[in-house]
């Protein structure tokens, strides 16, 4: 129990946003991070539904990432690797896709369309600089707690104080048939 109970007091709490125009242009030149976490889908067909979950670790080093799915204890190993040039996906057993951008090869490989450049903004909690932004709303504290921007509507939610930033605990997507949620558990900001 006293364990339990320092862990939580060792939890930063989280700082008020002031300027929120400020802070989402100076949290969008942070390119370089790493995250570790899970995903859950699900997808609506017609068919019934489609869903699962993996663990992820996504390294970021613009313009390159690499993202890994995994399930338990590394079975089922997927990379999603980008040089700034060409996007790669790597699974156990099955020859290498390339595409030219994310969002073709997830689409080509899955059936369905991620926006990975915009979501390497939305994971940070702050929208894509280069796509229009149809609403959005922030917490009391400042943070942003609803999106809609490129036919995604995000819903933010248990924010950490990581550094100098409150960066999302988790993250909702949804779109048409389609709905992602992302824990993440361990933040790294270079």
């Amino acid at each position: 129990m006293a364990t339990l109970l320092s862990g939580c007091a060792s939890q930063q709490p989280l700082t008020n946003i002031e300027n929120w125009n400020d802070y989402q242009q100076q949290l969008a030149v942070i390119e370089d991070w790493q995250l570790e976490g899970k995903i859950g889908f699900r997808l609506q067909t017609a068919e019934g539904n489609n869903s699962g979950s993996a663990n992820f670790n996504w390294q970021q080093q613009s313009p390159r990432y690499n993202i890994r799915l995994y399930g338990p204890f590394g079975q089922g190993s997927t990379w999603i690797k980008s040089d700034g040039r060409q996007v790669e996906l790597q699974q156990a057993g099955k020859p290498a896709l390339k595409a030219s951008n994310p969002e073709e090869l997830m689409y080509r490989s899955l059936g369905w369309w991620l926006p990975i450049n915009d979501l390497s903004y939305w994971i940070k909690g702050i929208p894509a600089p280069h796509s229009p932004i149809i609403s959005q709303s922030q917490t009391e504290q400042g943070t942003l707690q609803q999106l809609q921007q490129s036919g995604w509507q995000l819903s933010y939610s248990r924010y950490q104080q990581v550094n100098d930033w409150q960066l999302p605990g988790k993250l909702v997507a949804e779109r048409d048939n389609i709905r992602l949620t992302l824990v993440i558990k361990d933040w790294q900001l270079d």
